[in-house]
């Protein structure tokens, strides 16, 4: 991961005042086992004119996509910057009104971060575990039971069996809670 790009971002966003959490791998990685990727996503809650400020002052080190995506499970849109010197690219998906997203937002906190050596809010590790399993890709399988194995005693676990719950996801956590070991 090319942290440099990560930390840009995060002080763009910071430097702009635009409330933000930084999710998915990276927040992953942070809570379980740290891998590779070559994007980041962050979570804004950004609207015009606020949103083009904030990619003219990181046109520097990347090209906006023209095309906005919408993220499948919510329907949140999501801009994508790719980097202009690399195949790294960051994920803007913007704050949605999704029940989840809501109490996953007023959860957020602000950490020291050691991978980039840097305050980054972030999710917390339940939320992380219930949209990886919302999502429910095979590395989103494998990032979940990652953070659920090295989180497992601190984890609120009636927190995230109520959203797998309203996700219809309970049985995908069962299968993976029962396979880890809580350490003691």
């Amino acid at each position: 991961m090319e942290q440099h790009f990560v930390i840009a971002v995060i002080e763009a966003l910071e430097a702009k005042h635009v409330p933000y959490m930084l999710a998915g791998s990276f927040a992953s990685m942070v809570y379980g086992i740290p891998r590779s990727t070559k994007d980041v996503d962050f979570v804004v809650e950004l609207e015009e004119p606020a949103f083009s400020r904030l990619i003219k002052r990181l046109e520097p080190e990347f090209d906006l996509d023209p095309q906005q995506y919408l993220e499948t499970s919510t329907w949140t849109r999501r801009y994508i910057l790719k980097a202009k010197r690399s195949a790294f690219k960051i994920e803007f998906f913007l704050r949605s009104d999704d029940p989840h997203h809501l109490s996953q937002w007023s959860r957020k906190r602000t950490i020291y971060n050691s991978i980039l050596q840097h305050h980054v809010t972030m999710p917390t590790a339940e939320d992380v575990i219930v949209q990886k399993l919302r999502w429910g890709r095979p590395q989103d399988r494998i990032d979940a039971e990652n953070v659920m194995d090295v989180q497992f005693p601190k984890l609120d676990w009636p927190y995230i069996e109520h959203w797998c719950g309203q996700h219809n996801r309970l049985g995908l956590l069962d299968e993976i809670r029962s396979g880890l070991e809580p350490l003691a």
